[in-house]
């Protein structure tokens, strides 16, 4: 147990370290997190019968589950609806064709089974929410492509998954006709879909009926509420045979478009949550590593990387756009930032668990795509988008990140006024508040008054006042007959 905890906490401190060090040299953080597990397989090859592909499997698919549940919480329904058309099409049509693509070169390259090469192509066809988001949510990017990458890395999974899922129980229908295979197919996918999205809307729905309602004592316990909303829809929709992945991304989306108390913290819990899950991802991809392999398949790996990059997923994207309104610079961009992550991973190890003849070459030839989108893409994607233009002359912070900083200094004071009080009927332009220092909320009985320079005051009113931390004694004196709270942090 102790070597255990030992193990997870140098992985985990070496990983944070990793980020900090990397991010000054421009090198992905996550390519680190790779070397962590292949260094940790070759000092101890006992660490594969502690982490067999099953465990493995296991552990990936909740990873994925909590990276889209933190990619969800940034969705709104806006962007949504802005964007639902492109995505979609991209996450369905965009993925059939990329695999399609793939699957061809996989089997003409590494000469393996059709449905070897059929799984990589629709693993090596997923991209990956966590480092979509990660990428694209702190650039200047057009409002539309960030809406529409993002959400079709959100949705692209719960498709790449049906799709594995199919072509592995295709083996057992050996002695099924086409016309059968096809619509049990039809039938698992509307299965699957459906109960995903209704299991997602009920739970996001019953998780913020909850949040409201539940009334805890201290804010840090809303987060473990949502962490259970997670894994709530993801079991439900499994143990009902629906996309558990599609159903806790829709939970996730229905909880960011309501009014949810501690929304601030939540989002910073899983954000964390969801970086963690990466180092997961990675550091399992590491494990599986042969180097020996990795030499032998260089060659086709970087050959199917390349096509992977330069050719299916281009090719999906130009498909899946057709008449809607893209730019040949916009759909060139959408091409190229096709970031693939964790998601690829996770397919794949579904694979290693059903034993798919020809398993063993895959998860190294998956390492390459993975390797390859992360540095030649992830590096790139800012660059590309700079030189075709696509930038828009809006502030690149995170909101979170604007939040974080006001969080920093700025404090809330409620002040009461009295009915002895000299204030009363005073006007709020005649107060002498301190610098930075702004009343923005009156309550008045069972209304909330939004207050102007010429705003009254009356006995009974509360004032909500936001200033600056190292105005808190000023204000105490300012109102030193009236009856002033306990200052509160931006929540």
């Amino acid at each position: 147990m102790n070597t255990i905890t030992l193990i997870v906490a140098i992985v985990l401190l070496s990983g944070v370290l990793m980020v900090r060090v990397n991010k000054q040299l421009g090198f992905p953080a996550l390519i680190s997190f790779v070397a962590i597990g292949a260094v940790f397989a070759a000092f101890d090859p006992g660490v594969y019968e502690t982490v067999t592909p099953t465990i493995a499997k296991d552990l990936s698919y909740l990873a994925l589950a909590f990276i889209l549940f933190e990619g969800g919480l940034h969705t709104s329904l806006r962007r949504v609806k802005r964007a639902f058309a492109p995505s979609i099409s991209l996450a369905t049509v965009g993925v059939i064709v990329s695999a399609a693509i793939l699957t061809g070169l996989a089997y003409a390259c590494l000469h393996i089974s059709f449905t070897a090469a059929a799984l990589f192509g629709v693993a090596a066809s997923s991209t990956d929410a966590a480092s979509v988001f990660s990428v694209l949510g702190g650039t200047a990017l057009r409002r539309r492509l960030v809406d529409v990458m993002e959400l079709e890395s959100g949705t692209n999974d719960p498709m790449a998954f049906f799709l594995t899922t199919s072509i592995i129980q295709w083996q057992t229908l050996t002695h099924s006709s086409v016309t059968h295979a096809l619509g049990y197919t039809f039938v698992l996918f509307l299965l699957q879909m459906g109960v995903g999205f209704f299991v997602g809307v009920l739970t996001g729905q019953f998780g913020a009926y909850m949040n409201r309602r539940i009334g805890l004592e201290t804010g840090g316990m809303y987060p473990a509420l949502t962490l259970g909303l997670a894994l709530l829809s993801f079991a439900l929709a499994q143990l009902l045979y629906g996309s558990g992945f599609l159903a806790v991304y829709v939970t996730s989306v229905v909880l960011s478009n309501k009014r949810i108390e501690h929304r601030y913290s939540i989002l910073r819990f899983h954000e964390g949550l969801a970086w963690v899950m990466h180092i997961l991802m990675f550091v399992v991809l590491g494990l599986f590593l042969v180097p020996r392999d990795l030499l032998y398949l260089a060659l086709p790996g970087v050959g199917l990387a390349l096509g992977a990059l330069f050719l299916a997923r281009p090719a999906a994207v130009w498909v899946s756009t057709i008449g809607m309104g893209f730019s040949h610079r916009e759909r060139a961009f959408m091409a190229w930032a096709g970031l693939r992550g964790a998601a690829p991973i996770v397919l794949i190890l579904s694979a290693v668990e059903a034993q798919v003849t020809g398993y063993i070459v895959l998860i190294e030839v998956v390492f390459f795509v993975v390797i390859a989108s992360t540095l030649v893409q992830g590096m790139t994607v800012n660059w590309v988008a700079e030189k075709f233009d696509l930038l828009d002359p809006t502030p690149a912070e995170s909101i979170l990140d604007l939040i974080s900083i006001t969080r920093e200094n700025a404090v809330i004071l409620p002040v009461g006024i009295a009915q002895t009080s000299n204030l009363v009927d005073k006007r709020l332009v005649d107060i002498k508040f301190p610098e930075n220092t702004l009343c923005y909320g009156i309550v008045r009985g069972d209304q909330v008054v939004v207050p102007r320079g010429s705003t009254k005051l009356r006995s009974g009113d509360h004032l909500l006042i936001l200033s600056d931390s190292r105005h808190i004694q000023n204000l105490k004196h300012l109102f030193h007959n009236e009856q002033v709270g306990s200052p509160s942090m931006l929540p």
